[in-house]
């Protein structure tokens, strides 16, 4: 088969993006199986299955459209369809009449009668639906899900849920920062093995044209590349909880070996592909520094460095490319950063491709998950907290009154021209970090005290992160920001509401300032200068 007509198996368009009980074209079917990449929820799948369980069992195989519950249930279809009923989606209905919420009825009222366990695949959506729609015969059922989807955890043995949220493909614990499962995947599709049928039609089609569609697919076999393409993946994952499936990863590897340019340029190209409008927020042409600047406005000029020209060849004989744009040399340069290619022209542009806000969030996660009072973690903790997050808090708090930071005072409020403030005790709640749970890579809890008295804890993702980098760099939060102002907000009034009740107070207009103390056991207040 041609190398384009396979590679366009790939695609979320494709007839064979969704996988069913029908029979495919042989090599289509063959680069399936070859892509197949085994997952923790499939290991847990199957032990389930090889665990014998009631006939009355109904195991939910939980998730959203395009992650591989077709793909897992067809699997295990083949092998077990003699032991257990298989409904592999529960949006298809079994009459043209029938609605979904139906057709689950007439299931559940089938498995009543049957001597089988049964195996539903059903999108988390339904069974949102299913729980509130369905009919009252089948109230067990219903509060089996209810109370699934409320907790979690599942209050009858009867039922089974295995739900696909429960197992990130991203991981940033003990210092390995990555996904096993989107490695492995796109390693399969570029891998030099008679085994894969892309590679074979990738050798038949470069023995009389090396196009576009060849470079990208050796550009794609750089194992480095392949890093650097994740981590983005990565970043647009704690950035803008872009939900990652097995569908939408195939699709975005069609799309960089089959997209309208070269692959660094569909990386981030917009209109073509879901991943990559996302991705197109960290295109490193929108990066700003002297030595990118200069670049970009020089290359047009014809204004070129020997080096550069000197890299060139080098590109163009390794690799075929010629004829770029700036831009699109920036993005090479980028996406090649950890390749050697003759005198490493790009690497010289290492240091303006940092991206220290993610590197520093996945430092913090890490503290929080893994501490547990090393006194090495708690000073790390302790400086992010005071230096970092505390710091944040009270030149937000005080951003109408910025003088009262010095002094360690958090305005409460202003009258007539008059800041009335209290001493800010705010300090890391370290112990209640130890005993707090995180579920996901995508946030992590704040845990703080006023003055002894813990505050409720917030859960802060990159976005927090990022704005009390900025505020601490004299940034002023503006209506752009509403979505991580709200938490911000939210700790700024717990604390208010916690030091409010000192007891001192101090008045200041902007050129004096006095306090008012409540001495409880004189029964007086007392009135002080300028503290």
């Amino acid at each position: 088969m041609q190398f384009k007509r396979l590679l366009d198996t790939l695609a979320r368009s494709s007839a064979q993006a969704v996988t069913t009980l029908g029979h495919g074209q042989k090599e289509q079917n063959e680069l399936k199986d070859y892509l197949y990449v085994e997952t923790d929820i499939e290991k847990d799948f199957r032990k389930l299955l090889e665990s014998g369980p009631a006939e009355d069992t109904v195991i939910f195989l939980c998730g959203s459209s395009g992650d591989g519950k077709s793909e897992i249930l067809k699997r295990y279809y083949e092998r077990y369809s003699e032991n257990f009923r298989f409904h592999l989606d529960a949006t298809h209905a079994f009459k043209p009449d029938q609605n979904a919420i139906d057709a689950l009825d007439q299931l559940f009222d089938e498995h009543r009668e049957s001597d089988k366990p049964l195996v539903v695949g059903v999108n988390v959506g339904m069974l949102f639906n299913f729980a509130s729609q369905g009919h009252s015969r089948h109230e067990e059922i219903k509060d089996a899900i209810e109370s699934y989807l409320q907790s979690g955890e599942s209050k009858s043995p009867s039922y089974k849920f295995l739900d696909f949220e429960k197992y990130p493909k991203f991981s940033i614990e003990d210092e390995s920062t990555g996904s096993d499962f989107i490695s492995g995947l796109i390693a399969r599709v570029v891998a030099r093995s008679d085994a894969n049928p892309l590679y074979r039609a990738y050798l038949d089609g470069i023995q009389t044209n090396r196009d576009k569609l060849a470079i990208n697919y050796e550009i794609l076999y750089q194992e480095q590349v392949r890093e650097r393409i994740i981590q983005l993946l990565l970043s647009a994952r704690l950035r803008f909880d872009q939900f990652l499936s097995a569908r939408a990863l195939l699709d975005f590897v069609h799309h960089l070996i089959s997209g309208p340019g070269l692959l660094f340029d569909n990386l981030f190209v917009t209109g073509n592909n879901d991943l990559s409008d996302i991705i197109s927020h960290f295109d490193p042409c929108t990066i700003r520094s002297r030595r990118i600047d200069q670049f970009l406005i020089q290359h047009p000029l014809g204004i070129k460095e020997d080096a550069f020209n000197e890299f060139q060849e080098t590109v163009s004989k390794d690799f075929g490319i010629v004829g770029v744009s700036a831009a699109s040399w920036l993005r090479f340069f980028y996406l090649f950063r950890d390749v050697n290619i003759g005198n490493n022209f790009h690497q010289t542009f290492r240091n303006d491709f940092q991206q220290p806000l993610y590197e520093r969030y996945i430092e913090i996660w890490r503290l929080h998950k893994k501490y547990n009072g090393n006194t090495e973690e708690r000073q790390q903790l302790r400086s992010f907290y005071n230096e970092e997050l505390i710091s944040a808090l009270m030149r937000f708090g005080n951003r109408l009154e910025p003088s009262l930071t010095k002094r360690n005072h958090l305005s409460l409020c202003s009258r007539n021209g008059v800041f009335i403030s209290a001493n800010g005790d705010i300090k890391p709640d370290l112990k209640r970090i130890i005993n707090e749970t995180m579920e996901n890579i995508y946030e992590f809890p704040v845990c703080l005290k006023v003055g002894g008295k813990p505050l409720r804890t917030f859960n802060v993702n990159v976005s927090f992160l990022e704005l009390v980098s900025k505020i601490n760099d004299g940034y002023r939060p503006n209506k752009h920001d509403k979505n991580t102002i709200v938490i911000l907000e939210e700790i700024i009034d717990d604390v208010t509401k916690a030091i409010v009740q000192s007891d001192n107070l101090m008045f200041s207009d902007g050129q004096d300032r006095f306090s008012l103390t409540n001495e409880t056991e004189d029964e007086e207040f007392v009135v002080g200068g300028g503290e």
